[in-house]
């Protein structure tokens, strides 16, 4: 009997902390820009993503983002990402921050904009310009 009630305790709270995650905010985005964590950053991508990294600047679909970003993080190793201004739009459904990647080839200003959603955010817009 101590034995069902432990197991349905552990698989009760394994429930509950799954269910208890919380959604990605700006902030992630951030910490993975910063870690250079593609993987986190393609699974937070729209379907397409206007990326520009120093000059090359177009709409990419997620593969395409996902691609372009692993190249320059292996050519522009990051150590840290400060965020310079945050804000977010009028009618609130959208947020952006300016900030500077700091790398082991010098630091880039970097623009973030991302679409909220009902469970966290969407990530539309990255930009990369030497500072």
């Amino acid at each position: 009997m101590k034995t069902i009630l432990f197991t349905l305790l552990v698989s009760f709270s394994t429930v509950l902390t799954a269910t208890e995650q919380k959604p990605l905010v700006l902030d992630d985005v951030c910490r993975a820009i910063g870690s250079g964590n593609v993987d986190e950053l393609a699974a937070i991508m729209d379907a397409e993503v206007e990326l520009s990294i120093l000059n090359e600047e177009d709409l990419y679909s997620r593969e395409q983002a996902t691609a372009a970003l692993k190249a320059f993080f292996g050519k522009f190793k990051p150590s840290s990402f400060g965020k310079v201004h945050q804000g977010a739009s009028k009618s609130a459904d959208a947020e952006y921050c300016i900030g500077t990647l700091a790398t082991a080839n010098g630091p880039f200003r970097v623009y973030v904009y991302v679409a909220k959603r009902n469970n966290g955010v969407l990530l539309q817009e990255l930009r990369f310009e030497r500072e």
